[in-house]
């Protein structure tokens, strides 16, 4: 945990503006970390299904930032790699 996505370039958007979507990704992957970890640690149905619902919109929130990185064309390195 605490993976640091730093930036080495990038074609669009300010230095600024990329900073604050590397920001953004490392706080969607670290957000989605949290969940699938307390997800493991629960057994009441109703949290499980919280636990689902969240962590799939983590899911979309951190693959939505992904894709934008891309459009953008940044490029950065140590981008938090999310296990399936």
């Amino acid at each position: 945990m605490g993976e640091v996505v730093q930036k080495i370039g990038g074609k669009k958007g300010s230095d600024r503006e990329q900073q604050e979507l590397l920001d953004a990704i490392n706080d969607a992957a670290m957000r989605l970390r949290i969940a699938r970890m307390f997800f493991e640690s629960i057994s009441d149905p109703d949290l499980v299904d919280a636990c689902v619902y969240e962590i799939n919109s983590l899911q979309a929130h951190y693959s939505y930032l992904l894709n934008k990185a891309k459009k953008e064309e940044l490029k950065s390195y140590n981008i938090f790699k999310l296990p399936r």
